[in-house]
């Protein structure tokens, strides 16, 4: 059933010619330009270019609904046609929210930033958040009762209302519940006794993504995406430059950007050579790129490595038939950053170094089987579970990709829900 992702991998840019797209170019750069690490010297390929404009372009889009501008605010048809993430993690919607209504409300108190940051984080749901806020008083970890969560999460579960939010499902572990949303909170419990301590504890940040791996259900998306989120509050003051982890979509992303292969051990390498240059990328393109806030934070290395998945994204939309404009829901509010990212403590690097690879590898991708489907913006995506890889890491992937590299297992899988 299963068939390679790799050959992902090895296309660095489709041949399609870019008609619908204003941010790519095949031509080669002049003046050519490499990246030597690990001793493995790597060359951009056109997408590496394209991924600047991106950044800038996509970055000018939220700076232009900040100022309360009218639509359209690129003339870039994808951008126009399809939701991307900012450039920006912190600007998106979520984590927007986050800040203002998780973390800078209720008490101070690292466990209970660390509580409600878990429990925001678990269903990462604004609405299901919302909802245990205003039926739960007081609303904290010193008083909780897990009895008083389990019933409006009950009762909103019996009522058919989305208790995640679907970019965001996590695999549930098995805690003793039939249900998810009673795993999770078990887990978030579990989670609780333990993690405001460590996050206090922790010499490197990299300690607390390791720990949080060893638990049944965080794989590492899951892991980094939680701390980041921790990131934004007082309990857990590390550098921006201090660590990164990169993703399945960010891996592709990244692959896009450079011709052959490049070896994992190498990855994080290139992320930071690209986020310490970004300003002579910028500048050789000659693009207006203005920063985050007033202090004009730059592009930091979680940045880049999101922004590598929605470049791999943006180049899959192009050569694809035109669709109606995306039009984003709602004004945008004032944009509030992280009163945590002014604390001292960020100042100082703490990286962790790894042990060297031994030996370098190619990774190869396997679909193992494909469970359940959705439809994301008109987009249908398949959650798929990978060969030699747990539950933890199943991810939701694009049809179009998985219609390229997976065929067999889309058919099994269509048989398979026909035969229900």
């Amino acid at each position: 059933m299963g068939s390679s992702r790799k050959r992902i991998a090895e296309t660095n840019v489709t041949d399609k010619c870019p008609k619908r797209s204003k941010l790519y170019q095949s031509d080669a750069m002049s003046p050519p330009l490499t990246v030597t690490v690990r001793g493995r010297t790597f060359e951009p390929t056109p997408v590496f270019d394209t991924f600047w404009r991106f950044a800038a372009e996509r970055h000018a889009i939220t700076e232009k609904r900040l100022e309360g501008l009218p639509a359209p605010w690129t003339d870039d048809p994808i951008l126009q046609s399809y939701p991307f993430c900012n450039t920006y993690r912190v600007l998106d919607r979520v984590s927007q929210y986050l800040v203002t209504e998780v973390i800078e409300k209720g008490s101070q108190d690292p466990t209970e930033l660390v509580f409600r940051i878990l429990l925001f984080n678990t269903f990462t749901s604004i609405k299901t958040y919302e909802t245990l806020r205003g039926a739960i008083t007081p609303f904290t970890w010193s008083t909780y009762e897990r009895a008083d969560y389990e019933g409006v999460l009950r009762r909103l579960y019996d009522d058919k209302v989305p208790l995640y939010t679907g970019s965001f499902q996590k695999p549930a572990p098995s805690l003793g519940f039939v249900e998810n949303f009673m795993n999770h909170l078990v887990l978030m419990e579990v989670l609780m006794k333990n993690l405001p301590m460590r996050c206090t504890e922790a010499e490197y940040v990299a300690d607390i993504f390791e720990w949080l791996c060893t638990f049944k259900s965080m794989g590492d998306f899951t892991a980094y995406q939680l701390v980041l989120n921790l990131s934004y509050s007082s309990v857990l003051n590390f550098s921006d430059y201090d660590f990164v982890v990169v993703g399945v979509g960010s891996r592709r992303g990244l692959q896009r950007c450079f011709k052959g292969q490049i070896p994992h051990a190498c990855e994080i390498d290139i992320i930071r050579w690209m986020q310490s240059t970004q300003s002579d990328h910028f500048s050789r393109l000659k693009l207006e790129f203005n920063g985050l806030g007033p202090k004009a934070r730059p592009i930091m290395l979680c940045d880049i490595e999101h922004t590598l998945c929605e470049i791999d994204k943006y180049m899959r939309k192009i050569g694809t038939p035109p669709r109606r404009p995306f039009h984003p829901s709602g004004a945008l509010p004032k944009m509030r950053l992280p009163k945590a990212w002014t604390l001292p403590a960020r100042q100082s690097l703490r990286i962790k170094c790894p042990k060297e690879a031994k030996a370098e590898f190619i990774e190869k991708f396997v679909v193992s089987w494909i469970q359940s489907h959705r439809e994301v913006e008109g987009e249908r995506e398949f959650l798929v579970y990978w060969e030699g890889y747990s539950s933890d890491d199943a991810s939701w992937e694009p049809e179009d990709m998985l219609a390229d590299d997976a065929p067999n297992a889309i058919k099994a899988y269509w048989k398979r829900v026909r035969a229900c």
